[in-house]
């Protein structure tokens, strides 16, 4: 447990696992033989059946592999295939929203804009984001705001 973590908080949390695990527990042998006949299955085979997947799961591990490769992972295609085997076995046929990801891209760039940040770039910075000053100036104090709690959650 991290010791930084509050005692009752590092409880929930542990709770909160520990109840997610037991949900699992149930798929988690079905899960097992799944992954083991992907694996020991031939090229032939293996193509035939993620063909048989549904397209919203094609796709899925078609992402993944791509993700996989660009970080220079030698068995993405297996990888991809087992996670999307994971994926549907925990998560098929629930309704689950996911974001469409501008709120993360906002983020990264904010990140890019404080990295950036000198102190007298604020012009430069508004023109190569195609933002306006002041929309970067509430960045960077948000970021600045960020770094010193990261800074101070450090000392304790």
């Amino acid at each position: 447990m991290n010791k930084l973590m509050p005692r009752k908080h590092a409880d929930a949390i542990q709770y909160e696992s520990t109840e997610q695990m037991e949900l699992l527990q149930a798929s988690h042998q079905e899960l097992e033989q799944a992954l083991e006949t992907l694996q020991n299955l031939k090229p032939d085979e293996r193509e035939d059946f993620t063909k048989r997947w549904p397209s919203t799961l094609q796709s899925l591990c078609e992402l993944m592999r791509v993700t996989l490769e660009g970080q220079a992972i030698s068995n993405a295609v297996q990888i991809s295939e087992a996670l999307a085997t994971t994926l549907s076995t925990y998560l098929g046929g629930r309704d689950i929203y996911i974001p469409n990801g501008e709120r993360l891209k906002d983020a990264l760039r904010d990140i890019r804009i404080w990295r950036e940040f000198k102190g007298n770039n604020l012009e430069q910075l508004s023109r190569d984001y195609s933002l306006t000053e002041r929309r970067v100036s509430q960045i960077i104090a948000e970021q600045r705001a960020a770094f010193v709690a990261r800074k101070q959650r450090r000392l304790f």
